[in-house]
């Protein structure tokens, strides 16, 4: 069953000699072993040695229609090749799509776009800032916004504290200077009897707290609504905005995000990945009287290819998909993720491995539990996760569906995403190589 990767070894190994590290992302890489890739379609892909997988990866996301759809294939060869790639001034495409997604959202009347969802997310962050007059953001634990200095710090966690009795501590990332923790103050996701007392501690120094609606950055961990209507209510009292990073679970778990599907309006909102169906584009928008600043330029926001016109191309290709057929749209997602995540966890109480599928049809992960974790185990933030979670035995896992031809990303933190392309070959065919290795990690660990 053993597959030949002499290809990607070879080709790696050149690409390292002139690209630090051999990727341009720290998150890419299959540990331990390379794996360059060649080219996707629909819902698969092939590496340089000719091994096809089946991707539940999607380029952690952005791929919602698969890879190459024929419709944002050709809406972004024809902008190309009969109008241009790069615009010095507005056009037609700024409104197509900025009038889909005020449609679409309920949190937007106006928006901006960007270039990555770090940057759409700093931009939000300053955006507050610069709206309020204050200088702290309040962040979550395990709730990633971006890598640079100041949205980093959310990440950071003390190993081996619980509950909510230990304040968390800022720490930062080899290169950040220290005093950029002095603006982030760090909170516990779903702890609702800690954050009230904090958001009054340090209401007059903080612009906004931020949060991803659904945390997807610690595996996929179900928001309880309750708590997000708790911030939303909070934050008002406190005169904070309120920031939703919908990066992921944007355009993704509902037409109107996680924004839409938990009916909560944040102040401030941004995106990414499904929205540019591949194509790299992001945006950051809410109410107008936010939103101003950005118009008035009271806070800058700009780039040189922000709104890019190849990028919006296939945004409004996307948008119009989902808006168009919004009904079969997520429907389909919602069918296939729900016969995904119902399949990986019958797999893992037929083999009496312990484990939890939990998230969303549209964005799920498969906890693997340690041994002594307790029967009534909940994952519910980074804490427990931390706590609870059997990163070696999801290591066993991946492997050996990667051995089959099954690719889901190796880091225990990521998730599983579908799209519009995966079908009923798909589910049945990664199910097949779910059961086997669920046995080997049975057989192998227990």
């Amino acid at each position: 069953m053993s597959r030949s990767h002499i290809k990607s070894q070879a080709l790696f190994e050149r690409i390292k000699r002139t690209v630090a590290g051999g990727e341009s992302s720290y998150a890419r890489l299959r540990h331990g072993e390379p794996l360059c890739m060649a080219r996707g379609e629909g819902a698969r892909f092939w590496d340089v040695d000719g091994n096809e997988y089946i991707d539940w990866c999607l380029g952690y996301g952005p791929l919602i229609l698969g890879h190459r759809p024929p419709k944002v294939v050709d809406a972004v060869v024809e902008q190309l090749r009969e109008r241009g790639s790069m615009y010095t001034f507005p056009h037609v495409l700024d409104a197509e799509v900025g009038e889909k997604m005020v449609r679409a959202v309920p949190g937007l009347d106006q928006v901006r776009f960007a270039n990555s969802g770090t940057e759409a997310t700093l931009a939000a962050m300053r955006l507050a800032r610069g709206y309020t007059g204050k200088t702290k953001i309040l962040k979550f634990e395990g709730h990633y916004h971006g890598w640079t200095d100041q949205q980093w710090i959310s990440l950071d966690f003390v190993p081996g504290s619980s509950g909510t009795e230990r304040a968390p501590v800022p720490l930062l990332i080899n290169g950040s200077p220290s005093v950029m923790a002095e603006t982030v103050v760090i909170g516990a996701w779903h702890r609702p009897e800690y954050i009230g007392e904090l958001i009054a501690r340090h209401r007059h120094q903080l612009a906004a707290v931020i949060c991803e609606p659904v945390m997807c950055n610690c595996g996929v961990i179900p928001t309880d609504p309750e708590w997000l209507l708790l911030l939303r209510q909070l934050t008002q009292e406190a005169g904070v905005l309120l920031i939703f990073d919908e990066v992921i679970t944007g355009f993704r778990l509902a037409l109107g995000g996680a924004q839409g599907h938990f009916d909560v309006r944040p102040d401030i909102s941004t995106f990414g990945k499904a929205l540019g169906a591949g194509m790299p584009v992001a945006a950051f928008g809410g109410s107008a009287e936010v939103m101003a600043l950005e118009a008035e330029n009271v806070v800058y926001h700009g780039g040189t290819y922000t709104a890019m016109p190849m990028s919006l191309a296939a945004s409004n290709v996307v948008l119009s998909e989902m808006i168009d057929h919004e009904g079969s749209f997520y429907g389909h997602l919602s069918d296939v993720g729900s016969r995904m995540m119902a399949g990986l966890q019958e797999a893992a109480d037929r083999h009496g491995v312990r484990a939890v599928v939990q998230g969303y049809p549209q964005v799920w992960q498969i906890f693997f539990l340690l041994d002594d974790a307790p029967d009534d185990a909940v994952i519910d933030n980074l804490r427990s996760c931390v706590a609870y979670q059997d990163s070696d035995r999801y290591s066993v896992f991946q492997a050996a569906l990667f051995e089959r031809g099954v690719y889901v990303h190796p880091g225990s933190g990521e998730r599983w995403f579908c799209s519009q392309a995966h079908g009923t070959a798909e589910v049945t065919e990664t199910l097949a190589a779910v059961d086997e290795a669920m046995a080997t990690v049975k057989r192998e660990l227990g």
